[in-house]
């Protein structure tokens, strides 16, 4: 095998090669602006989205070089460039879009008469359904601005400016931000993670009434926006355009309090295993001594081998992912610090800094899931059907991980297997129930926003931790966990409204998938693998064989969430 890392000649052959392109794409821009009305709308949707696709190309080469080495301020300038220009295509769009607003007859009617714009069906498709909530103001630019602004200000005051509590350990001084408190929340010394746990939560609580005071400015911005776009609601603007339907977050909502005696089933087994009459949020995930180490190319050998059951096809492209300068697994001086996958048409692109543990390795197997499913959506797909929903973005990538998980814990030692099991089911637990009562703060703190204005922060912590309570009623509450919701970035992050029931049902999905992987029915999800942007949410979910008004989905996860408890029971009897 070939020494891992990124190969940008998909992209540009040279710095030289991208800086010329980043010129000709202004230059384009600037033809297209003032001749668009001399172009046919065909012409003008294919011209579009060859500036599109050319600007994610500039953007991805530039965002992308920019983490590998965050000390080059050069790549931040050459970003900002391209998002300046992008902003004026972006209007170009409005404008073009306002043409077909003014289609009267059913689509496909306009279609059979226009076939040369068939295969911009599904842009035609996104901007007629939504024709009633399409309105131009100032009100919404300007709010979409300070909402950007807003987020900013979170990670200023989350990252740098919070006054942060200092906390002794080892004999060394520490002040709690979030990356000491991660690294210490783990550790098997209770006392260590009770005093990291309370140390932190008074380091946010420091900049609580900062944090509720944006909460309030987002948010109220949000549903001015949702208003002046006709929708009654945060949440009916979240649904409306992602496609889905309200049966989809309640029927989330009333399996999870159905099932919360399974997270609290799992609670008493922890208590029994670590032989403890009371149990804290800061016991929930113990590092354990067992901690194996296996390099990256070790980690690529086990996921290729978890992922079998997916077939010869899907092995093909996982190969194309491992052996195509897509990954950039190790860390080094100046990379950023974190790990992604970043979708693109050109090529996905896996950023990591691979540690070596068994942990890491499902990590491995959830980035090739995201980057496969885009190999495939392109071979299957033009550019302007590429993207989709957020709310199927984490379907392929859960599950790979849960397939990994599995292996793992299927060939891994008998005296070990309950260090796997435990992962597996603490990732369960996190991804539905923690995610889902996350989903349920947000909307009940959002909707007193709408309807009056403003939540204090007593509101906000007292909620927060009434809902704790009442998910977690087997632990020993903290009152310092009212302050944990403000660590939750999807609160305050870019475009996400109501991303946690979507990251939840995400996972729902995906053991469904799984457990049809298991029986050997692969087809349906493979063909679900290709489609992207291509059709409605719903439609390419009923492709993949879900459908999310059907309650067995959920259950589906529970019974298996039920299946995993007893095993894990009866593994923690015979420690």
């Amino acid at each position: 095998m070939k020494k891992i890392k990124w190969d940008f000649s998909d992209f540009f052959s040279s710095l030289e090669e991208f800086l010329s392109t980043v010129k000709l794409f202004q230059e384009e821009i600037f033809t297209f602006e003032n001749n668009r009305k001399n172009y046919s709308l065909e012409k003008q949707l294919k011209k579009y989205y060859e500036l599109s696709l050319m600007a994610e190309k500039l953007l991805s080469y530039a965002e992308l070089n920019s983490d590998l080495d965050i000390s080059n301020a050069n790549f931040l300038e050459y970003k900002n460039k391209v998002y300046f220009e992008k902003s004026k295509l972006e209007s170009i769009k409005n404008r073009i879009n306002e043409e077909i607003l003014k289609i009267e007859e059913p689509l496909d009617t306009y279609l059979k008469k226009h076939p040369e714009v068939k295969s911009y069906r599904m842009h035609f498709y996104e901007v007629l359904r939504l024709k009633e909530h399409t309105i131009n103001s100032n009100v919404i630019s300007n709010e979409n601005v300070l909402i950007s602004q807003v987020n900013s200000l979170y990670n200023t005051i989350m990252q740098v400016e919070m006054p942060l509590e200092e906390i002794e350990i080892n004999q060394e001084k520490l002040k709690v931000n979030g990356s000491i408190y991660n690294r210490y929340i783990t550790s098997q010394n209770r006392e260590i993670r009770e005093k990291i746990f309370k140390t932190y939560m008074g380091s946010l609580k420091n900049v609580n009434k900062s944090i509720c005071n944006l909460f309030n400015m987002r948010y109220k911005m949000c549903f001015d926006i949702a208003k002046e776009n006709g929708y009654k609601s945060i949440l009916e603007e979240v649904i409306i355009k992602e496609d889905l339907d309200t049966k989809i977050y309640e029927n989330l909502l009333c399996s999870v309090h159905e099932n919360i005696f399974l997270l609290n089933r799992y609670i008493d087994l922890k208590k029994q295993k670590l032989g403890i009459e009371e149990l804290h949020f800061y016991d929930m995930n113990i590092n354990s001594e067992y901690n194996p180490k296996y390099s990256f190319e070790e980690g690529l050998f086990i996921v290729k081998e978890a992922l079998k059951d997916l077939g010869k096809e899907y092995e093909i492209y996982l190969d194309k992912v491992i052996n195509g300068g897509i990954i950039d697994p190790y860390p080094k001086k100046h990379k950023f610090s974190g790990g992604y996958h970043w979708r693109n048409y050109t090529k996905p692109m896996i950023l990591m800094n691979y540690k070596e543990n068994f942990r890491e390795v499902a990590t491995i197997g959830h980035e090739i899931g995201h980057a496969v499913n885009g190999l495939m959506i392109k071979e299957n797909q033009e550019f302007q059907n590429f993207h989709f929903s957020i709310f199927l973005s984490e379907i392929a990538s859960t599950v790979n991980e849960d397939l990994v998980e599995e292996y793992m814990y299927n060939v891994t030692t008998k005296e070990n297997k309950i260090i796997h099991l435990e992962q597996i089911i603490d990732k369960t637990v996190a991804s539905i129930f923690f995610q889902t009562m996350f989903f349920e703060f947000q909307k009940r703190m959002l909707t007193k926003i709408e309807q009056e204005g403003y939540v204090n922060e007593d509101t906000l912590n007292e909620t927060f931790l009434t809902l704790f309570k009442e998910y977690y009623s087997n632990l020993t509450p903290d009152q310092e966990i009212k302050y944990l919701w403000q660590t939750r970035i999807h609160f305050f992050y870019d475009v996400h409204r109501y991303y946690n029931f979507q990251y939840a049902i995400g996972k729902i999905v995906a053991l469904v998938i799984n457990k049809n992987i298991k029986k050997g029915n692969i087809e349906n999800y493979l063909k679900f693998l290709t489609i992207g942007g291509a059709k409605p949410t719903l439609e390419t979910l009923a492709i993949g064989g879900i459908d999310l008004a059907n309650k067995e989905i959920y259950e589906n996860a529970f019974l298996y969430l039920e299946k995993l408890l007893d095993e894990y029971e009866l593994l923690v009897q015979n420690e």
